[in-house]
């Protein structure tokens, strides 16, 4: 290999290199952070995504332009509504952003060390599909109706808002393990939920990964194995 393929090689890598910064730029804003914790549950238009993330419609908007510009979301129009998605890939990538920025820094958790201790499912994937499939737990989903891409038909797995708790109660067996879901270790309704059901008679935790996974790693798992 020559002098001036070595060139052309270094020019390609430096193109590579402001390529590569201009995609993770995009996620360095707190709100754009926002945007892909919600997207990863389900595709949004951006008037619900707004109110989701406390921002303007238009505000809201022009963080979703820089996001496409990219390539790290997507637009799909059916009928009226536009709604936006993740690049598949992000799905896995946010995972790791957040393995990564609590090993850096463990102060980054929602509660406290003590309390996750306390109310975290710390059985491993393989024991929890075991307890599924024996009719022992359930996966309680406590996500909004509108972060619910497909519907779930499983045994092991139902589906009650946070919001509603209190009114749906009846619908939750106490006769189970409760392995309450949601957006994942960032999510502020998880650890509500647990605490509400607790305190109501329920043996309730927390799982502490995204839906994203609990379904691909847990639920479909159990299914199938």
């Amino acid at each position: 290999m020559g002098a001036k393929d070595i060139a052309e090689l270094k020019n390609k890598q430096s193109e590579i290199f402001d390529e590569a910064s201009a995609i993770l730029s995009v996620l360095a804003a707190p709100v754009r952070l926002k945007i892909v914790h919600f997207l990863s549950q389900a595709p949004l238009s951006v008037e619900v995504l707004a109110q989701k993330i406390d921002q303007s419609v238009a505000n809201t908007s022009m963080h979703l332009r820089k996001m496409l510009n990219v390539g790290v979301c997507e637009v799909e129009s059916i009928g009226q509504k536009r709604l936006y998605s993740l690049h598949f890939e992000v799905f896995s990538f946010w995972e790791m952003i957040q393995d990564f920025i609590q090993k850096i820094d463990p102060s980054l958790v929602l509660i406290s060390k003590e309390d996750e201790k306390e109310i975290n499912w710390l059985l491993s994937d393989a024991e929890t599909k075991r307890l599924l499939k024996a009719g022992k737990a359930i996966i309680l989903d406590v996500r909004p109706e509108d972060e619910i891409s497909e519907p779930i038909e499983l045994d092991s797995y139902l589906h009650v808002s946070s919001l509603q708790l209190k009114s749906e109660i009846k619908k939750i067996p106490k006769n189970k393990t409760i392995l309450v879901a949601c957006r994942g270790r960032f999510c502020a309704m998880s650890a509500f939920s647990v605490s509400y059901l607790r305190e109501n008679g329920f043996d309730a935790y927390r799982i502490d990964q995204s839906f994203f996974k609990i379904n691909k790693k847990i639920l479909l798992g159990s299914k199938n194995d």
